[in-house]
């Protein structure tokens, strides 16, 4: 029966009984088999996988239907003859349709623009809708709802930066709508003697509910479930700085360090969202805040640099305004008083060099913080870097050096090696535009993404190709991506993402040898050479730093292939996951 070659109707029925039957089995298995050899995959050419995947999708279809939508599509896609598979597809079409007037009718408007988008990206969308339409009766929900700021988020005021100081009434005006953000932790015992443990950051106003915004490192206490310990929340404004004001939070994201707040009292004055896509080099600009629990301090500075890649998705601003314990958190505003960016950190042995959150993250993920809760962001499980062509240095596109197994791009059939060139007709040409364009997308959403495989890569004809798509279900990020592909991937796999080390296996124990090396990746900078054998012989994670360390014995090329004990350190996190 379990014969390598096609199988009849009869047989396929009941191999798919078998199947379902011995789903559980089968994922024990499939479990075991990650530390022992190579993952488990999704393999199209073998028709006892393809069955198990129609089982797999046909399940998830009341469940979640986008999962079983692009499930059925990558079938559709990567097999040929499973009438089986069609039905599967127009099965979870009609569901995931059903699921868009559920949402319309329910007036979840972000949900129905998700499946909106989602059907879209596949070419089967309802026609009587557009995206348009869908953001118009969101934009008015949040009118009705008093949101104002919301309302107004697609309309920033356009910045004119100018090399003079703002009007004195502006500046007023500014320093109302500011706050110092006190978090009491109570006390903190040092040798036996109690401390009081305090947490002095600044935020600002943005709504004249009492919604304002701050650093989440700031009010991590509130909100992190693995914090034990005392913490109580309060603002202070300048008018009466002895009074704590009680505030909660209202949405946190961790990866971008950003936190909603809201307090009963009404603001003085509120601060409107400009966009900083206009800022250059030199630019004049003014930091708010409290350094040192000093309300209300205004100092100015200028835009020092851009585009340091200092968050795991975007990059940052770099200003020499003074920035000291306390600022942040507060608003980095220009001339006229629209917010630019948020002071989020400083390195303290070298003066004037801090760095702030642009604007446009604030305003990307706002519509999330209101609605309350972990902002989450979306990612296709993969690590992967820029890709030039060849003898020259114009970017073409995001090279997928590795895909988690079972992940987004996996179950899509997109093969690592493959040179992704644009999302939904986006085109992206260097992996921070393909960030840009994933970060406005909500996890759960399909996308299409088109690309050049492998097998046809050519660089000297890039140009001359016919890209082939794929379509992938954006699924939720991990806070450390790095520990998700350890903990879900064999051991030898996750070497590449994280140390830039891509190895096979020699023989029967943990010990490889080193088939090539990420450029610029820890393992390069360490030495580490095609043709190395390595040996893993312990694999330790810090959670407190967030840090993976691992323990080689290696002979390397480049040392004569002399024994040595190599350790190795990385990060959980990385710019270069997407």
């Amino acid at each position: 029966y379990m014969r390598s070659c096609l199988m009849s109707n009869c047989q396929r029925r009941f191999f798919r009984l078998l199947v379902s039957a011995c789903a559980g089995i089968l994922a024990v298995l499939y479990a075991s088999c990650a530390t022992a050899g190579d993952p488990p995959r999704i393999d199209y050419s073998d028709e006892k996988s393809i069955l198990y995947e129609i089982e797999t999708a046909s399940k998830t279809l009341n469940t979640d239907p986008l999962e079983g939508l692009v499930r059925s599509r990558a079938l559709l896609d990567n097999t040929n003859g499973f009438p089986e598979v069609q039905n599967l597809f127009n099965q979870a079409s009609e569901r995931s349709r059903a699921e868009f007037d559920i949402a319309v009718a329910a007036g979840r408007w972000s949900d129905a623009l998700v499946l909106f988008r989602s059907l879209k990206a596949l070419g089967i969308a309802p026609l009587e809708w557009s995206e348009a339409l869908l953001l118009e009766n969101r934009l008015l929900a949040w009118k009705n709802e008093g949101n104002l700021t919301l309302a107004h988020l697609d309309e920033p005021v356009q910045s004119t930066p100018e090399d003079e100081a703002p009007p004195s009434v502006i500046v007023s005006n500014m320093i109302k709508g500011t706050v110092t953000v006190w978090v009491d932790k109570g006390l903190r015992i040092e040798n036996g003697v109690g401390y009081a443990d305090r947490v002095i950051g600044s935020g600002f106003f943005i709504d004249h509910r009492g919604y304002l915004i701050t650093n989440y490192h700031v009010i991590e206490s509130e909100v992190n479930p693995e914090y034990e310990g005392y913490s109580r929340l309060f603002i202070k404004t300048g008018d009466d700085p002895d009074a704590r004001i009680p505030a909660r939070v209202i949405g946190w994201d961790p990866v971008l360090d950003i936190a909603l707040l809201k307090t009963e009292i009404k603001p003085q004055a509120v601060f409107s969202l400009g966009t900083s896509e206009d800022l250059k080099i030199g630019n004049r600009i003014y930091a708010i805040g409290s350094p040192a629990g000093l309300e209300q301090t205004l100092t100015s500075g200028i835009v020092s640099a851009q585009k340091r890649r200092l968050l795991s998705l975007g990059n940052v601003l770099q200003i020499d305004a003074p920035i000291n314990h306390g600022n942040s958190g507060g608003p980095i505003v220009d001339e006229a008083g629209r917010v630019q960016a948020v002071v989020f950190a400083g390195i303290e042995p070298y003066e004037g060099l801090n760095f702030a959150i642009p604007v446009e993250f604030l305003r990307i993920i706002l519509p999330a913080l209101y609605a309350g809760g972990k902002v989450t962001h979306p990612w296709t499980g993969s690590f992967g870097k820029t890709a030039q062509l060849a003898g020259s240095t114009a970017a073409m596109g995001v090279s997928v050096v590795y895909t988690l197994t079972n992940g987004p791009l996996s179950v899509a059939g997109m093969p690592a090696g493959t040179v992704v060139t644009s999302v939904n007709g986006v085109r992206v040409r260097t992996l921070e535009e393909l960030q840009g364009v994933l970060i406005r997308e909500r996890p759960g959403t399909i996308i299409k993404i088109a690309g050049i495989p492998p097998e046809l890569l050519d660089e000297s004809r890039f140009d001359s190709f016919t890209e082939t798509e794929w379509y992938i279900r954006l699924s939720q990020r991990p806070e450390l991506p790095g520990k998700k592909i350890f903990t879900t991937d064999v051991e030898s796999r996750a070497l590449l993402p994280v140390f830039g080390l891509d190895v096979e296996r020699v023989g029967a124990t943990k010990k490889y040898l080193v088939r090539s090396v990420v450029r610029g990746s820890i393992a390069d900078e360490s030495g580490f050479s095609e043709q190395d054998v390595v040996e893993i012989r312990e694999v330790l994670f810090d959670d407190e730093n967030k840090a993976v360390s691992i323990q080689l014995y290696t002979k390397r090329r480049k040392s004569g292939y002399l024994d040595a004990f190599i350790g190795l350190a990385a990060s959980l996190d990385s710019p270069s996951y997407f």
